[in-house]
């Protein structure tokens, strides 16, 4: 180890330090004394104004600033350092969204990391304790680690019974005690399954009671299926697949001895037998080939996987997921939204027993950690889960998968704003894997690179029927209602009598109907009739929205929250209720099927009825027959007992002041029209409109993404937008209006002068309010810069606090 003797200086990306310095970068010494092995990637505590963060260590200072240069405060015990691919990864995120570079360093780091610190204390080497008057506690905490050596901050409050803030700064202060920072590397124990196996095959000794005799015939069976290479035990949640198993019948029949009942780490739990790949189709069996042969010859260069809804785009994921296990490789599979992949998620887990990490929001940090740190090791090969995934510690990824990747959840809306298709390209050129990005409707983007020959195509256009022999199936056919003649015919319903039609023709051959109407709530206006006046939430521009099943008005924004007024507060008149949600459609469907099972599907109903996986089980068994939902009801479920779909309303998004709204609304259409018919003919997707004349409603009608393609692209070239340019989104947000205003044009100068000094060419729009003019209290003010080659800009780009920069926004609203 090199022990440092000269003064040396490093560059560090510090925690929490954005604006005035290049990436968030800050120069340091190390200390007399220390390790001179501080090598790039390595995580420092530093200190930074009066308190300490975390900081990574970028190499040696080419020059000292004019300032004053702090030490650094302490190394993180135990050591962690990121890899020269993670750095660089970082590096490249950190010019490419505008971010400091610890944000996107910090990704790749332990989860929970800044929470798991600990102050520890010991007593310095040479304390000066005699010739310092101490105080009793003063005594009481060197006493302590005289007698117990390091000691965390935490166990001395506890044996002084003190805060003890000031009294150890004394002592720090004064040299009578060291203060160390550490990494809480504990790990909980691991959580424990229940396991059982067949003891007695005795029947007598069940005859007596339904539930444990079938409990005991399913033990029976399974026995005499085992492989060799079986394990005897079974998990009791495996069993509860097939029967009803409670937890007081299996402790009556273990007392009885015909089984026997432990609890094992889930780790050392038996898997269940990996289920058996399906026979491709001859469309299925081309797409493998080509991503076979890229896998093997580890070509990075992107494949686009455009699959008509049910062709069967997830079996090829598990094909080349089963080839980099083969080849002692793993893989990373993203997915928009954890909560709403129960389905994919499970044929995973089914097809790799035992060797796939789940990672998403709902964990903990300390099960997020504990997972973290068995992909780390190796434990687990193959990782999915949402777009933090991609930064998951994978041994030797050979793979990464976008499954939908037109999803707009894969662009991260907080610093650093990244878009997980972006970076997995860069990753997946690193790492030398081959990348899939599948969708049925892919982005305008990803698109025009397979269509312009960047990215290889393959094509899944065919529906995969239940069986071989059944061939294939024919996507849904789409009726289009246009509401305008609904109206002109004084049907004032939310349903058009073609769909009442059909809705009645499912629920009498008992098959299941989802209605979508991505809006939520009962009505999205309240006004007063006599004078206009419209309820708006106090802190944000926009008008409430009134929650029947709660009788409260609530703001979608930053959810403020009313009781509804008898009265309008400027006249005291009378306020009418606007506008429909998915509340209201389950009103009015309650009404016209009163003997229908209805189950409304949003973000309120999920936390009443017990989690997405509850509400999805629900729908599985047969236990519903109509699902009213939001665009969560359109993600890539596989019901097999939907047969009809309708859209109450397509229009929705579609004349929204965004360039992405004719693109979102034929995804959202065309996605949701492929929930229905997904195992025989016979489906009805039935569309409701007031302007069916569009591109994205006929074309999607029509399931045809080449012609919206076509007509979109010839949209976005003319007005120059994406792929044709490059945007910035610029917000600032300010308490007060004329302030934001007067930021916003100074802004607008700066970056006009910066674009003149490197010769590049942009548009500039604004500044102007943003869309919603005002959030939370604060008012925004936006800009948006357009050129077709950004690049020079990005590392020179004017960030001041109260500014957020967006580069290639996925939304302008």
């Amino acid at each position: 180890m090199n022990i440092v003797s000269e003064p040396r200086y490093l560059q560090i990306a510090v925690n929490g330090v954005s604006f005035g310095h290049v990436h968030g970068i800050l120069t340091y010494s190390i200390p007399a004394g220390w390790s001179s092995d501080l090598d790039p990637g390595t995580l420092v505590w530093v200190p930074i104004q009066k308190r300490v963060e975390l900081g990574i260590v970028i190499g040696d200072a080419a020059e000292l600033p004019d300032l004053e240069v702090r030490a650094l405060h302490a190394q993180v015990n135990p050591p962690i350092r990121l890899n020269q691919v993670q750095m660089s990864t970082a590096f490249w995120m950190a010019r490419e969204t505008v971010s400091s570079l610890y944000a996107c360093a910090a990704l790749f780091l332990p989860p929970g990391i800044l929470h798991r610190r600990r102050e520890v204390y010991a007593l310095a080497p040479d304390p000066v304790i005699d010739v310092i008057k101490l105080t009793a506690t003063q005594q009481k905490v060197v006493n302590h680690l005289r007698e117990n050596g390091r000691t965390t901050l935490d166990a001395l409050r506890y044996a002084t019974g003190q805060k003890l803030d000031s009294v150890l700064a004394r002592l720090v202060e004064s040299g009578v005690i060291s203060r160390d920072l550490e990494v809480d590397q504990r790990i909980p124990g691991e959580p424990s399954v229940q396991v059982l196996r067949l003891l007695n095959d005795d029947v007598s000794l069940t005859s007596r009671s339904a539930k444990q005799a079938a409990i005991q015939n399913a033990l029976i069976l399974r026995r005499r299926l085992l492989r060799d290479d079986d394990s005897e035990f079974a998990t009791v949640e495996a069993l509860r697949e097939r029967v009803d198993a409670d937890s007081a019948t299996l402790r009556a029949m273990a007392k009885k001895g015909v089984i026997e009942l432990e609890a094992v780490p889930r780790s050392k739990a038996p898997h269940s037998r990996s289920a058996s790949p399906p026979e491709l189709t001859a469309q299925q069996a081309a797409v493998w080939a080509s991503i076979e042969r890229r896998l093997t010859q580890q070509d990075s260069t992107p494949t686009l996987l455009f699959g008509v809804t049910g062709s069967g785009k997830t079996e090829i994921y598990l094909r080349a997921v089963a080839w980099c296990l083969r080849f002692n490789r793993g893989a990373i599979i993203l997915l928009p939204e954890i909560a709403l992949a129960t389905q994919i998620v499970r044929r995973f887990v089914e097809r790799f027993p035992g060797r796939v990490a789940v990672l998403h929001s709902q964990m903990s940090d300390v099960q997020r950690y504990a997972t973290w740190k068995a992909i780390e090791s190796g434990e687990f090969q193959v990782v999915v889960g949402p777009r933090s995934a991609l930064f998951a510690p994978v041994v030797e990824p050979g793979l990464i998968v976008l499954d939908e990747e037109h999803e707009g959840s894969f662009k991260q809306d907080s610093e650093p704003r990244y878009h997980a298709r972006s970076v997995a390209v860069y990753l997946a050129r690193l790492y030398r894997a081959s990348l899939v990005l599948g969708s049925a409707t892919p982005s305008v983007e990803s698109w025009h690179h397979a269509d312009q020959g960047e990215w290889n195509l393959a094509e899944l256009s065919e529906r995969v029927a239940p069986s071989m022999a059944d061939g294939s199936l024919e996507l849904p056919p789409v009726e289009i209602v246009d509401l305008r003649q609904e109206l002109q015919r004084s049907n004032t319903s939310l349903l058009s009598r073609r769909l009442q039609e059909v809705v009645s023709m499912a629920l009498r051959r008992g098959e299941q109907s989802i209605l979508l109407l991505n809006r939520r709530g009962q009505s999205t206006v309240v006004l007063c009739r006599d004078c206009g006046h419209r309820l708006e939430c106090p802190h944000c521009d926009i008008p409430l929205v009134f929650h029947r099943d709660r009788g409260t008005l609530i703001c979608h924004r930053c959810d403020y929250r009313e009781t509804p007024p008898r009265f309008c507060p400027d006249c005291q008149g009378r306020l009418d209720f606007f506008g429909s949600g998915t509340q209201r459609v389950e009103e009015e469907v309650g009404a016209m099927f009163p003997d229908a099972k209805v189950m409304r599907w949003d973000q309120d109903s999920v936390r009443q009825l017990g989690g997405y996986t509850a509400m999805l089980e629900r729908v599985e068994q047969g236990l519903v027959d109509i699902v009213i939902g939001t665009q969560m009801v359109a993600k890539g479920f596989d019901l097999p007992k939907v047969t009809v779909v309708g859209v109450i309303q397509a229009d929705t998004m579609l004349h929204l002041p965004d360039f992405r709204s004719a693109e979102r609304t034929f995804q959202l259409v065309t996605q949701v029209a492929g929930r229905a018919g997904r195992r025989a003919p016979g489906s009805r997707v039935i569309v409701q409109t007031y302007t069916p004349g569009h591109y994205a409603i006929r074309h999607a009608s029509q399931h045809d993404f080449r012609a919206f393609y076509e007509e979109e692209r010839a949209f976005r070239e003319h007005f120059v937008y994406p792929p044709y340019a490059r945007l910035v989104r610029c917000v600032y947000k300010h308490r007060h209006e004329q302030a934001a205003a007067i930021e916003a044009e100074m802004m607008v100068r700066k970056l006009a002068r910066l674009a003149r000094s490197e010769g590049v060419e942009i548009d500039l729009m604004g500044p102007t309010p943003a869309f919603a003019a005002k959030v939370r209290g604060m008012f925004q003010w936006q800009i948006v810069l357009r050129g077709r080659n950004l690049d020079a800009l990005l590392d020179e780009f004017p960030v001041g606090p109260g500014w957020v920069i967006d580069v290639d926004p996925q939304s302008m609203l």
